[in-house]
């Protein structure tokens, strides 16, 4: 139902997308097995990538858990098609991490072109997935700013 969205913001999209398989199985799967099967406390430390070394530190216990104790997909999300956004004409933002080794965002531009017929602005980071927390911030300001253009209701 595109008609009932007035704009779109998309922070580190899944969809567009995806990172090096190998990268995240050399730098995200493998410390992580190794940390699991050696039984030590903290995975959450071998994690650091997907952040570039700034993790807040709220989320490392988060983060080392998921990996722990949730099952995740085998598989990344189907990667959406033109086809299936061309009746959506609302303005979209798109912020990026340089460094997110998920859904990079060298890989994310040219697709997200391609894809998206309305893409007002893509907004590029020094950024693993993971913001830091002056990141967060920037992120928050240009997402601000944006709905403040496109979005009838004024954010203040």
């Amino acid at each position: 139902m595109p008609n009932k969205i007035d704009c779109s913001i998309l922070v580190s999209p899944a969809r567009i997308r995806s990172g090096s398989k190998f990268e995240m199985i050399k730098n995200i799967y493998l410390p992580l097995i190794c940390s699991i099967l050696l039984h030590l406390k903290n995975i959450s430390i071998k994690l650091n990538i997907m952040s570039t070394n700034s993790m807040k530190e709220i989320d490392k216990p988060i983060i080392g858990d998921i990996f722990k104790f949730i099952k995740l997909e085998q598989e990344m999300p189907k990667l959406m098609e033109k086809k299936e956004l061309m009746h959506s004409s609302c303005p979209t933002l798109i912020i990026a991490g340089e460094k997110d080794i998920f859904f990079p965002a060298n890989r994310l531009n040219k697709v997200a072109r391609e894809i998206i017929s309305n893409l007002i602005a893509f907004k590029t980071l020094d950024m693993g997935h993971f913001p830091s927390e002056e990141q967060s911030i920037e992120i928050n300001n240009e997402i601000r700013e944006f709905l403040n253009t496109h979005y009838e209701y004024r954010v203040k």
